[in-house]
């Protein structure tokens, strides 16, 4: 169970990278075409491992995000990278749902082998908030195959900016989170996460700068 928690924990810290930080559930948002930006943050697992993420994201053309995110887990454990790409198929509207389809593969360093995964991803402008739900279906080197839900609201408060999630993968307990991010300045954000998996508290710290 304890491999189960940890494997989950990284997984939600780093393979969803695709997401805006600081959220771990996916949305369907993308950048603008040229813009990049680089996700860094720092995460305590539920099993107590600490992991730090580098994820950088280029949009080369409309609608398109590419992303790579490096996650290494301090003190020797679990180290792995990984390569997607974010597809909008509906562009954003006021008062109105727009989706995109996320392709990615995970290597592993030191851990579980190669795993792949495809995830369909839904935002819904709400008027005083937004929904953001991810249905993931991810593969791992032998076939097997772990769906994952997750589902999440985020709400502006002048200058931040917080969300409440929940994450559910087959097999496990699921994850509930709260977090919040805020700009410092023009391009340079800080958030931070906190959640509960399996009855054990998960927490990051990170930064996002755009340019």
């Amino acid at each position: 169970m304890k491999k189960i928690i940890s494997l989950l924990s990284i997984s939600l810290f780093s393979v969803s990278a695709q997401a805006g930080r600081p959220l771990s559930v996916d949305d369907a948002n993308v950048n603008d075409q040229g813009v990049a930006h680089v996700e860094t943050f720092w995460s305590r697992a539920a099993d107590g491992s600490r992991t730090l993420t580098i994820a950088p994201t280029y949009s080369p053309l409309p609608g398109l995000d590419l992303i790579v995110a490096d996650a290494r887990t301090l003190s020797g454990g679990a180290h792995s990278q990984t390569l997607q790409a974010k597809m909008q198929v509906t562009s954003p509207k006021d008062n109105s749902c727009h989706f995109a389809w996320v392709l990615g593969s995970t290597q592993w360093q030191k851990g579980e082998g190669q795993k792949s995964f495809v995830s369909a991803n839904s935002t819904c402008d709400m008027g005083v908030g937004a929904l953001h739900a991810s249905l993931v279906s991810s593969r791992d080197g032998q076939g097997r195959d772990t769906p994952s839900l997750g589902v999440a609201w985020e709400q502006s408060f002048g200058a931040w900016t917080g969300h409440i999630e929940s994450v559910a993968q087959r097999a496990s307990k699921p994850m509930m989170g709260i977090g919040a991010r805020t700009d410092v300045m023009p391009g340079f954000q800080v958030d931070g996460t906190l959640g509960r998996l399996g009855g054990k508290a998960m927490f990051s710290l990170g930064t996002k700068i755009t340019f």
